[in-house]
């Protein structure tokens, strides 16, 4: 199943400010899966989601733009 890539946008989006609210936070440890992690690891791996969102997000943008110019 192909998602849309306003799906992408949206969570790209949403982690990135999720992201940027843990830094605000004053947490030493958060609950990542049920389990007590350092909040780097934590904010690490909201990092990460993000990024690999807004990556998948512009590769299809990208190939949306190059089907048009053809």
């Amino acid at each position: 199943m192909k998602l849309p890539k306003n799906f992408y946008f949206f969570f790209g989006i949403t982690f990135t400010i999720n992201f940027i609210y843990s830094l605000i936070e004053t947490k030493d440890t958060y609950e990542l899966f049920s389990f007590p992690v350092n909040i780097w690891v934590y904010r690490g791996y909201r990092l990460f989601i993000a990024v690999v969102f807004l990556k998948i997000y512009l590769k299809m943008r990208t190939n949306d733009m190059t089907q048009l110019n053809q």
